[in-house]
């Protein structure tokens, strides 16, 4: 056993860090292994050690020294006041994560919440530091979502987040609630703190806004809905229309940052609610040069009087249109040349009214929908052929290609219908392509001259014509429509944020019952998406290949431990240590530029000693 050195370079300085290891037998090779890590220490703690070392499991110093110690020169080791320990009896105990939590907190303090939190939770009367306790309940919104009671119960003693924020983060779990009460009166403040935060960190700006809606679910009581005024069954993104939901509206820049939300009732409809929005938006930030920007909207969002108000308003649009639309211009597109936006999709546009519309062409979206309508269709002619054979019209083969004999039982017109169903429920829209003649209800028994079938092939081959379109509608009619196309490619952007807040930071479902604390929890997880898209904004320049969620599991692997050694006087050294980042965190931290912070200095339990040094 023995100290080892390591040397690093950094800031046109030497540092060295020190680790107590010793040798180990690998198979036929003889390595090092670390112990102990120790960090940076001055030659009055590096004399200390070595004496620990040299009083180990009761050894002479003068054997000690040549076991311990790797060769090098003599050297006249001297400190005031040593502190002798035991080292054959240190515990390491209270392992915990630190990595993450500390990620999350520096994140934090980049985008410089403290500034505006601080003096709208100030400390209660009992002494209750509410500042705290809400970045500890953000921190676990961040690296690991679940309940508040969870929260109290597990999470606190899994982490480090004490060790971060103090023993004023740890309260009783109605404390948690009592801060979620806080927090939502100060919402519209913090929209325009972001704001400025995105355009001094990042400088964002509002000239292309990005606006949808979503819906996140509640495993509660369906009688909940009678004493609330959010709570309602409507049409459910998340495919749970068997619950009680809330809708969400979100606006985005066009680099995911956040710029405001809204909680509406869970039967809420897409239309009718952006005029609202934008209405809000213009009182709070103020109209020219501002938010007189570009909105891309998804199809479905915007209503006619909508986009006609937003045109009187001076707002620009670029939204999707639904297919039908094509047929509706008519000529005005047959004919016209296409133009190559990048390679696989070409645009050609036509003037309409007061609206430009853009139609697109792409190769990758043409090869997806192609084979989702083949599978469909597919699945529609297994039922159909296995119709046929069972009324003869059809012979069936096997695997060698030799015909197949059955004995053909009757099929009766119910069991008909039932299969029917079916393939239609999986076929979806394909079903259209189909011309299907069914026997009538007073026919109980299907046979050949009651049941036909053929396919549509002016519907297919109008659906193949329109397979990998769709189209864009603008009333910026001078805009050159490869700008339009790229432009509206940003409104993914959105969709990839509802699926991180769902997913990554656990918006559904949600269990609470209160109004007052749905809109909390909807808040809290907004305040830990800022973080998030802090993270992802950070990492897009350079380490693009990462997710933020992704790098929060790989901090996760960085514990903190505490090492207590006790003296040869019955007191105890406790050092709070977390663990040497292993490569591929420490190329995260590399390429992100984070620097992991000082070590905690140690401390003595028991009575203090005056000028002792370790």
């Amino acid at each position: 056993m023995f100290l080892r050195r390591t040397s690093r370079f950094k800031d046109g300085k030497r540092h060295d860090y020190w680790c107590v290891a010793e040798n180990a037998r690998s198979g036929t090779r003889v390595v090092q292994r670390q112990l102990l890590y120790l960090g940076e220490i001055d030659e009055d703690r590096q004399n200390a050690w070595l004496n620990a070392i040299d009083e180990l499991e009761g050894r002479k110093a003068e054997d000690a020294r040549d076991f311990l110690i790797p060769p090098q020169p003599e050297q006249k080791r001297t400190t005031s006041n040593p502190v002798r320990i035991r080292l054959g009896s240190m515990k390491v105990e209270n392992i915990r994560e630190w990595g993450a939590c500390w990620l999350g907190l520096h994140l934090w303090d980049l985008v410089g919440l403290d500034a505006f939190w601080a003096g709208r939770l100030p400390r209660s009367s009992h002494g209750t530091d509410w500042l705290s306790v809400f970045k500890a309940i953000v921190l676990y919104r961040l690296t690991s979502p679940g309940s508040e009671w969870r929260m109290h119960r597990e999470w606190y003693d899994g982490t480090a987040v004490r060790d971060l924020l103090g023993e004023g983060c740890f309260t009783s779990k109605s404390t948690l609630y009592s801060c979620l009460d806080r927090l939502v009166a100060h919402k519209d403040g913090m929209f325009e703190f972001l704001r400025d935060r995105w355009a001094g960190l990042f400088a964002s700006d509002c000239r292309v806004i990005l606006y949808d809606l979503t819906s996140t679910y509640f495993e509660v009581d369906g009688t909940k809905a009678d004493e609330s005024d959010l709570l309602r069954h409507g049409y459910s993104r998340d495919r749970r229309g068997d619950c009680l939901q809330v809708v969400i509206a979100l606006v985005l820049t066009p680099d995911g940052l956040p710029l405001a939300y809204e909680v509406m009732p869970g039967n809420t409809s897409d239309k009718g609610t952006q005029m609202q929005f934008v209405d809000r938006l213009v009182k709070k930030y103020g109209h020219c040069g501002k938010l007189d920007s570009l909105w891309p909207m998804d199809r479905g969002v915007p209503t006619e009087k909508t986009l006609s108000d937003m045109r009187a308003k001076g707002f620009r649009y670029l939204v999707g249109s639904p297919r039908s639309m094509v047929d509706a211009l008519g000529k005005k597109l047959v004919g016209l040349e296409w133009t190559h936006v990048k390679d696989g999709i070409r645009v050609k546009f036509a003037t309409d009214g007061a609206d430009k519309y853009v139609l697109t062409h792409s190769r990758e979206r043409f090869t997806k929908e192609h084979a989702m309508r083949l599978r469909r269709m597919r699945t529609v002619l297994k039922v159909l052929h296995a119709v046929d054979v069972r009324l003869g019209r059809r012979q069936e083969f096997d695997k060698d290609g030799l015909p197949v004999e059955k004995d053909r039982k009757a099929l009766s017109r119910d069991e008909l219908i039932s299969r029917l169903a079916v393939a239609r429920s999986k076929a979806g829209r394909s079903w259209g392509l189909f011309r299907i003649k069914v026997p009538k209800r007073t026919e109980a028994t299907v046979t050949k001259d009651n049941f036909s079938w053929s396919f549509n092939l002016d519907r297919i081959r109008q659906v193949r014509r329109d397979e990998g379109t769709y189209l864009l509608r603008t009333n910026m009619t001078d805009a050159d429509p490869s700008t339009l196309w790229r432009q509206y490619m940003i409104q993914g952007e959105i969709e990839q944020s509802f699926r991180e807040v769902k997913n990554d930071l656990g918006l559904r479902p949600v269990y609470h019952q209160l109004d007052g604390r749905i809109k909390a929890h909807v808040f809290v997880s907004y305040v830990a998406y800022c973080l998030q898209a802090t993270l992802k904004n950070l990492t897009r320049s350079k380490a693009g290949g990462l997710t933020p969620r992704q790098i929060f599991e790989k901090m996760k692997k960085i514990y903190m431990v505490d090492v207590r050694i006790p003296t040869t006087d019955g007191r105890e050294i406790v050092m709070q240590r977390y663990g040497e980042p292993k490569d591929d965190v420490a190329l995260v931290l590399s390429q992100l530029g984070l620097n992991l912070p000082a070590q905690p200095p140690p401390k003595i339990d028991g009575r203090a000693i005056e000028g002792a040094s370790l």
